[in-house]
């Protein structure tokens, strides 16, 4: 490996990490941040949510890499210009392509490995992790840190609590408004209560207090008093969807949902599961077209003294528009299945594209050189 060569791909790998940071980092916050309510309204631990964040990066990574490649080969490319290292390559004999290609390549190659990892077998497990997590969370019922002194409390949409004071697992001056029953609801008054959790079973068990009952139909209300009551938490729990999407199961379980079974057959579900599994494989190919994208702009430049204001604009363009149209595809590809070869045809036909326009311009600077 020449020193050149070292030496670009160093660079490249150093622009390429604050670019992945700071946009991975960017997302992650405001992942983080569109879950929070997962801290507030939900018996969730300070643990329990890092945990639960943690678990969002590798998807964050699947898109934030891919820009960060084509951006920071974008910016050494333009540096390399700007520095005039460009010029020192091309009195070398060699066009600026030619010597540029082997780094990116190799950088690229490295890339490729890490996203084809995360593709198949991080981001999948941690997205089916996500979804167990959720469901845990969200069935878990309620719990006294959702309950706030003197503050009238809804933490599901069919009850209503208000108490006077909290004390650890102890509470004070509780008023419980139930309207699960639309027809009867009703109100339950206690001097005290207490959270308990029996054989996976949470209650309050209230003292001294009453039940006062409303009958819609006899427009009556009755009363009843007790010493203590146990009042069944579980029906005020939200219900949360357990249904897996495509996306949240591991690789090896698609391959096996789909083996030996004839695509015209398929649910829309299996569809969902054969189109997810060839996004995954045919997806990290597209790294090549970004990090070889770039290269075009020095083609575009025939004289050192050359803007390279137009071709950063033109190879972003066309790098927004691969973007689109990859997403494009791989929506398209559930609805229709039949359409899994333009999946697999359309990156390797844009890497071909560009490797020609490339040998292209090397064949014309070197006729040019010739004569």
């Amino acid at each position: 490996m020449s020193r050149f060569t070292t030496y670009a791909i160093r660079e490249i790998s150093s622009s390429f990490l604050f670019l992945s940071l700071l946009l991975s980092g960017i997302l992650w916050l405001g992942q983080g941040l569109r879950h929070i309510d997962l801290l507030t309204t939900n018996n969730v631990s300070i643990e329990t949510y890092t945990t639960y964040v943690i678990l969002l990066l590798p998807k964050i990574i699947l898109l934030t890499f891919p820009i960060s490649v084509f951006l920071a080969i974008l910016f050494n490319l333009n540096r390399l210009r700007n520095d005039s290292e460009l010029i020192i390559l091309a009195s070398s004999g060699k066009s600026e392509e030619n010597i540029l290609i082997k780094p990116i390549i190799l950088f690229s190659s490295a890339i490729f490995v890490i996203i084809m990892t995360f593709s198949l077998i991080i981001t999948p497990n941690s997205l089916k992790e996500i979804r167990y997590k959720i469901i845990e969370i969200r069935s878990a019922g309620l719990h006294i840190s959702l309950l706030k002194e003197k503050k009238f409390i809804s933490p599901s949409s069919n009850l209503t609590i208000f108490i006077q004071k909290k004390k650890g697992d102890d509470i004070y001056g509780l008023l419980i408004h139930d309207q699960s029953n639309v027809n009867v609801p009703k109100t339950y008054v206690a001097e005290k209560g207490k959270f308990v959790t029996t054989n996976s079973i949470q209650f309050i068990k209230l003292y001294n207090g009453t039940i006062q009952t409303y009958n819609n139909d006899e427009n009556r209300i009755s009363e009843v008093a007790f010493d203590t009551y146990d009042l069944n938490l579980l029906p005020y729990g939200k219900k949360e969807n357990t249904h897996i999407y495509a996306d949240e199961l591991p690789t090896s379980q698609i391959l096996k949902n789909l083996k030996n079974k004839k695509p015209i057959i398929y649910s829309a579900y299996e569809k969902e599961q054969f189109a997810e599994l060839h996004t995954r494989i045919i997806n990290p190919f597209y790294i090549f077209f970004f990090s070889l994208l770039p290269l075009l702009m020095v083609g575009f430049s025939k004289r050192p003294d050359d803007s390279w204001a137009y071709p950063i604009i033109t190879v972003s363009m066309i790098a927004f528009s691969v973007q689109i149209l990859q997403i494009t595809v791989s929506n398209l590809l559930i609805e229709n299945i039949s359409l899994a070869p333009l999946n697999y045809l359309l990156p390797f036909t844009l890497i071909a594209i560009v490797l020609i326009c490339l040998s292209y311009n090397f064949l014309y600077i070197f006729k040019k050189k010739n004569v």
